[in-house]
């Protein structure tokens, strides 16, 4: 068997398949996110961690950042995961997570999954795989279209018939009006067949390197 031609052919698969490391630890959020689409900065597919912070101090040089906003892809609907944890009491105490698809309409929101926590666990029938936003609130705070506000966010936390995402609404609401405060979403658990790539990737160099002739 040619192992170096079976090395390349695995590293070549795992290159078409988006596989090319192992998922970094987490993206940190450099400066102000922002609360729109049109800011959001771009998480890469190998992220599984996201690490930020918002205000709601009225005071200071990042007074009242009230909501973040990340673009991401979503490879798998049926496994997409993202979750704020348990409480910490060094993180925002009552944070909310939204999800909205590649035009800014609303998806999915969920506020008080485990506790005070927020989780968002696949998505909805009729979602497939591409470009989503992801934010993150105080509780209290809530997206609109300018006018209306895109969830029921402060009953089931349905759908509501608006527009796409335009505009933030509402106050944080106790205990965050001591905040600033951190705040970890873990996003995106890899899927099995992306550690099988991994594997193979990492078989197919160990068989390149041992079909090299040894120097003298």
């Amino acid at each position: 068997m040619n192992f170096r031609k079976l090395g390349y052919s695995l590293l070549g698969a795992m290159s078409l398949a988006g596989v090319g490391a192992p998922a970094s630890a987490a993206y940190i959020e450099r400066g102000d996110a922002g609360d729109s689409i049109d800011s959001a900065p771009s998480v890469s597919v190998a992220v599984r961690q996201i690490q930020g912070s918002l205000n709601a101090n009225p005071f200071g040089p990042d007074a009242y950042d009230l909501v973040d906003l990340f673009r991401i892809r979503i490879a798998n609907p049926s496994r997409f995961f993202a979750s704020t944890g348990e409480f910490d009491p060094f993180r925002i105490a009552d944070p909310v997570l939204y999800l909205f698809d590649a035009t800014g309409a609303a998806v999915a929101m969920n506020d008080d999954a485990d506790g005070a926590q927020s989780m968002l666990s696949g998505l909805p029938d009729g979602f497939g795989r591409g470009i989503y936003f992801l934010g993150i609130s105080f509780s209290g705070v809530e997206p609109t279209d300018g006018t209306d506000p895109l969830f029921d966010a402060f009953g089931d936390g349905s759908v509501l018939p608006a527009g796409v995402l335009a505009a933030w609404q509402g106050e944080p609401l106790t205990p965050n009006f001591d905040i600033p405060g951190a705040y970890i979403i873990d996003i995106n658990v890899p899927e099995p067949g992306t550690f099988v790539m991994m594997m193979l990737g990492l078989l197919g160099v160990a068989a390149v390197r041992r079909a090299q002739p040894v120097a003298n």
